[in-house]
């Protein structure tokens, strides 16, 4: 134990409460967006340890620096990097720096990279589809500007934008009913606290019943494919197969090949992103389009107008909502030309 209070830091509190450090700060503030029992937890945690405010270090944490920090769930998803590109372009045109850390599917781990952010007092923060609770997000919200891209917003001062995954759905399932498919399976990623895969698996299943289709639902680790082979043992044929992202979808062609599956015919492949992976004509994936330009554009806007606010608290959060689009290629009709 620091044997000065002024040594011992908020993130020592949070490592000793089992709480995130974005918690501590609003517990110790006497925000009432904390639970009540979590408030004392931390407040006795502090006292044990002999925590006290740093006066300067919390003015100069106060001021920003010409940064916005972006947290990126990994660096697997070829989305991800043209999302981080059209971040950049925007914070550019804004005479702004982008500052990128990865996250994990591990709340700790993504803990951890918000608070590297923090640390460099950025901003404010775009997230894109993280796998945190939403009280972590509100806290986290309630220290510097927020904005998610790919999830709703869980409230507070949070900011979102996202595609319409009703849309979205009733796009990719009405393609496959108007191809035949009697079933649709959905291949989706195993992550406890990924609120995005479940309003996606949501949509999806409300879309599927409402053409009068049954749904089936496996979970995958970053290969798809053995997911997808337990998929193509107990579903009847033909199946409309839907991965939750591009990435995981090229998982999906060897195995359609392999068990001479005929895309169209048998098995409708399709997925979401229509990133540069769909267009290879190895692949040629029929994939749900998510505009990133006007995500990113869309993303940098909110958090700079409610940084230029003055204050995180400012107002109800904004949740922008963008169409999607539905490109169609060859893995669910394959007289289609890749493009």
């Amino acid at each position: 134990m620091a044997t000065s209070g002024q040594d011992v830091t908020q993130d020592d509190v949070a490592r000793v409460a089992g709480v995130s450090r974005s918690l501590v700060s609003l517990a110790l503030n006497g925000s009432p967006k904390v639970a009540a029992e979590t408030r004392r937890r931390i407040a006795e945690t502090a006292t044990t340890l002999g925590y006290r405010v740093n006066a300067a270090a919390a003015s100069l944490a106060r001021q920003r620096s010409r940064t916005i920090g972006l947290v990126l769930p990994n660096l697997r998803n070829a989305f991800f990097e043209q999302i981080a590109h059209t971040l950049g372009d925007a914070t550019g045109a804004r005479d702004l720096a982008l500052f990128v850390t990865v996250g994990s599917d591990r709340p700790e781990v993504l803990h951890r990279a918000v608070e590297s952010l923090l640390s460099v007092r950025v901003i404010g923060l775009i997230l894109v589809s993280p796998w945190l609770p939403d009280e972590d997000l509100i806290a986290i919200g309630e220290e510097v500007p927020v904005c998610l891209i790919g999830r709703r917003s869980p409230g507070g001062s949070v900011d979102s934008v996202r595609v319409d995954e009703e849309a979205a759905a009733r796009l990719l399932v009405g393609h496959l009913a108007e191809l035949g498919m009697r079933s649709v399976g959905y291949v989706g990623p195993r992550v406890v606290n990924d609120t995005s895969r479940f309003e996606r698996e949501s949509a999806l299943r409300f879309a599927a019943q409402a053409a009068g289709l049954t749904l089936d639902v496996r979970e995958c680790d970053e290969d798809a494919g053995p997911a997808v082979r337990d998929m193509l043992r107990s579903r009847h044929e033909p199946l409309g197969l839907v991965i939750h992202n591009d990435i995981l979808a090229i998982d999906a062609v060897p195995v359609l090949r392999e068990t001479d599956r005929h895309p169209g015919i048998d098995v409708a492949l399709v997925s979401y992103d229509n990133t540069y992976l769909a267009r290879r004509g190895e692949f040629s994936l029929t994939s749900i389009d998510q505009p990133e330009d006007v995500l990113g554009t869309t993303a940098v806007r909110l958090l700079c107008e409610r940084a230029e606010e003055g204050t995180t608290s400012a107002g109800s959060p904004r949740d922008v909502v963008l169409e999607p689009a539905l490109v169609i290629r060859g893995s669910s009709e394959p007289d289609r030309v890749c493009g």
